[in-house]
């Protein structure tokens, strides 16, 4: 119908297009194709809607305004629902993905790969294209059945492994071997060890810890910073009786020499991938400080009790605070730091604090938000000659729902603040969590909010241009410029049909359909490329145009 048109008409129906729908008809047949690219009016046009720079260009050639359109909208993600295809691996087993962990450092990717029925945990580390796989073979495997729990990465490349041990109690064995021992000792359910692999140490050795006193617990979520390691622990009958407890861990004097008492090490097996490497079990000792407990009097634990228990920890600003996630929740609701534990005699423990900020959404109403921490930050420095100040800005993802209403909007936030001039700090995006005053610059369009206990994991690309939103097998991306955001669009490179009636920056998504549900989401150092754990397997997405997932077809 469209081709039958003349000329003028089809290119004031390219005008009326947004961009995307620009280009698909564009492409679509060679006619269409030359109308679009030659019409110098409709480009310019298109190019005052979309977001970018429009100093100048209409002194451009007709050909490189399209050029110039055509790289927006690639910059913009227009049409990676068409040409991002995720790619599954590891599909022929079941993933116990709330044991499993994903890690985003700054050159790679780490995953700890459980699957449902079986104690072997898998190590994959991508980094610069490459891909490597380690086995880790639970100690006491071969002694009775082990269930992994929890996983976490600590820091020098170690791995710790939560797990549930019940020796094989119809088997003669040796009765005087700690691993057999400790569950022996235990209740029915069996006996909890927490393994620490540590990878990158020149003596093959694991450390193990043991929690006796949690027997009648479950361990919900572990967290691990430098020399301590935390755990939410929940009765297995009572499930209104919950904590969390912060274990230091305590070093002998000696490292390896652990061969003083024979009964308190034993040798196991580590799995490489290139082999079996003998390596040898210590049992090390901690001490443990409960953070917050179901029995607690403090109001400000007894205000989340109706939350339930904690499903997931994080550390935040170099181990200093722990953030809380519950359960169905995309952002940590609590954090509490611990600089003070354990507090001096006399002094209270630090109380957990709500995330919670009010920020004024429009001009006649103000939203709680609950902000994460900020993933995007500028540092500009002052004139030390005119007594100026450095001036600091955190651009952060937060959502808030209507409490009357029940509608939620997700947002990017910034928040500022101002030192003496040219100070000698380091941008420490941890440290933008603890500011209160929030405004925000830029409204996520196409947010849907996930009504299930499941959750939405969020993610931000490293250089924040790209922000990820899973919703059960529904994955949303927004492409954003974070510099001209976090100024409030001071420079009009969003144009002004982008704005929302709030006055913010209205960023509109890509929707993706997957055929998986998404439990763990990260992006790689490619700012197109995302990895997540879902129960289809591990899923590889490249969003860029120029990625791997496009679909190939017949000329």
């Amino acid at each position: 119908m469209l081709l039958q048109l003349p000329t003028e008409l089809v290119q004031l129906v390219l005008r009326s297009c947004n961009t995307p729908a620009y280009f698909q008809a564009a492409f679509s047949s060679r006619r269409l194709y030359e109308i679009a690219s030659s019409s110098r009016e409709v480009i310019i046009h298109q190019l005052h809607n979309t977001p970018g720079w429009n100093d100048g260009i209409e002194a451009y050639q007709t050909r490189h305004l399209f050029d110039e359109l055509m790289r927006r909208s690639y910059e913009q993600l227009d049409g990676a629902e068409h040409y991002a295809n995720p790619t599954y691996e590891y599909q022929n087993r079941v993933i116990d993905y709330h044991a499993s962990t994903i890690e985003a450092s700054e050159d790679s990717i780490r995953v700890l790969l459980v699957f449902k029925g079986h104690s072997t945990v898998h190590l994959i580390d991508m980094s610069d294209g490459d891909r490597t796989e380690v086995k880790l073979k639970s100690p006491g495997q071969d002694l009775g059945e082990v269930e992994i729990l929890q996983t976490a990465f600590g820091e020098n490349g170690g791995v710790y492994v939560l797990h549930r041990f019940r020796p094989f109690l119809d088997q003669e064995l040796d009765t005087d071997h700690p691993f057999v021992k400790h569950a022996l000792k235990s209740c029915p359910n069996g006996s909890i060890h927490l393994a620490n692999h540590r990878l990158n140490s020149r003596a093959n050795t694991i450390r193990l810890y043991d929690f006796p006193e949690c027997r009648d617990y479950k361990p919900l979520a572990l967290s691990v910073s430098n020399d301590k390691f935390a755990i939410s622990w929940q009765n297995t009958l009572d499930p209104f009786d919950h904590d969390v407890v912060l274990y230091t861990e305590i070093y002998d004097d000696d490292d390896d020499d652990d061969d003083e008492d024979e009964d308190d090490s034993s040798e196991g097996i580590t799995e490489g991938s290139k082999g079996d490497n003998p390596c040898k079990i210590t049992y090390a000792g901690f001490e443990a400080y409960v953070l917050t407990s179901s029995n607690d009097q403090d109001p400000h634990v007894r205000s989340s009790r109706g939350l339930g228990p904690v499903m997931k920890l994080a550390f935040n600003d170099r181990g200093f605070q722990l953030l809380y996630h519950y359960r169905a929740q995309n952002i940590y609701g609590a954090f509490q730091r611990l600089d003070r534990i354990p507090a001096p005699p006399g002094e209270p423990k630090p109380h957990v604090s709500k995330n919670a900020c009010t920020v004024q959404f429009s001009s006649s109403l103000s939203l709680q938000f609950s902000i994460g921490i900020p993933f995007f930050g500028t540092h500009e420095l002052g004139d030390i000659n005119r007594g100026e100040h450095c001036h600091w800005q955190y651009l952060a993802f937060g959502i808030a729902t209507h409490r009357v209403e029940k509608w939620t909007a997700a947002c990017l936030l910034k928040s500022e603040s101002y030192t003496g001039p040219r100070c000698t700090h380091v941008l420490n995006l941890d440290r933008g969590r603890r500011f209160e005053n929030w405004q925000i610059v830029a409204q996520l369009g196409g947010f849907r909010e996930v009504t299930t206990s499941h959750g939405s994991p969020v993610a931000t690309s490293r250089r924040g241009t790209r922000v990820a939103v899973a919703n059960w097998k529904t994955l949303y991306v927004w492409a954003l410029n974070p510099s001209e955001l976090i100024e409030e669009n001071s420079t009009g490179f969003y144009p002004s049909s982008w704005e929302s009636s709030t006055g913010a920056i209205d960023l509109r998504p890509v929707v993706l359909h997957l055929e998986a549900v998404c439990s763990q989401l990260r992006f790689t150092e490619n700012e197109d490329e995302l990895v997540a754990i879902t129960d289809r397997g591990v899923m590889f997405l490249n969003i860029g145009y120029s990625g791997k997932g496009k679909r190939p077809v017949k000329r």
